[in-house]
């Protein structure tokens, strides 16, 4: 379904509304709604000339090269917003990323889509487009709880070296914290739907022509591929990530010198002395 340029201003003008009542309200929430909206048009234009070209050139390359570069930007932002160094992390997050792409996104594409090729730009860039966002903000969040952890108990993690259990063994209980995270939104999505959230992806399916069964069943499917995606991008991402955050004895290196896990409080802390 194609929709003209004078239907999609007519679309546009819903804001109009909510603005209208921010302001009379006087919420203080107008210029941030309008900084809002102006972003996501700016972001949504950038996308959608990028997958223009993208689709247009249709070229195996190009898809994967378009595939690292969103790899690389759901890196930067998932270790942006997890307050982590990105020179330091950005590998362990990146590498942990493009695995949960790989393997879930290859099972999708070979075994459930059943492509001969799983190349093609329409299969491919939507397939990733969709794993990527439901792992970067996750992911995120789960890395966040994870170092923070290790920051404030790291007397836990020397009680159980010291007593005899190795560095993954000591780790178990930051990584179950991770875990509890990044599973927590996924397992919330799937238990409200259709109670406190609506199925996006059925109703966009439904609204493209699809049939009700197949929209549903896709529904379900990616629902389970992105709580999968979720959950083989954090093991891999600590996994990678424990050689930057230990030395070759396996002590915790010191974040607070080299200021690689910051947290507001301690921003808060370190400017009041």
């Amino acid at each position: 379904m194609e929709i003209s340029i004078i239907r999609f201003c007519l679309g546009l003008l819903l804001v109009v509304v909510p603005l209208y009542v921010l302001h009379v309200f006087d919420t203080g929430l107008l210029r941030r709604a309008c900084r809002s909206l102006a972003w996501m048009v700016a972001s949504l234009v950038v996308l959608g000339l990028c997958l223009y070209f993208v689709f247009r050139l249709n070229h195996w390359a190009v898809n994967v090269a378009f595939v690292l570069l969103m790899v690389v930007v759901g890196a930067v932002s998932a270790t942006s917003r997890a307050r982590l160094s990105v020179s330091r992390f950005f590998v362990p997050v990146a590498t942990g990323m493009l695995v949960a792409v790989l393997v879930v996104g290859c099972w999708l594409l070979f075994l459930v889509f059943g492509l001969k090729n799983p190349l093609e730009v329409r299969f491919l860039i939507p397939v990733v487009g969709l794993l990527m966002g439901g792992m970067t903000r996750s992911n995120a969040d789960a890395l966040t709880i994870y170092y923070m952890g290790l920051r404030h108990h790291n007397q836990l993690y020397y009680h159980l070296t010291g007593n005899g259990a190795s560095p993954g063994m000591a780790l178990t209980w930051f990584v179950r914290r991770a875990l509890q995270r990044v599973a927590l939104p996924s397992l919330g999505r799937m238990a409200t739907l259709m109670v406190t959230a609506s199925p996006v992806v059925t109703w966009s399916l439904l609204l493209g022509g699809f049939s009700v069964v197949g929209a549903v069943a896709l529904q379900m499917v990616l629902l389970v591929a992105g709580f999968c995606a979720s959950v083989v991008s954090l093991l891999a991402t600590l996994y990678v990530a424990r050689r930057f955050s230990f030395d070759e004895y396996g002590r915790l290196l010191d974040f607070t010198k080299k200021q690689d896990v910051l947290d507001e409080d301690e921003r808060g802390g370190g400017e009041n002395e």
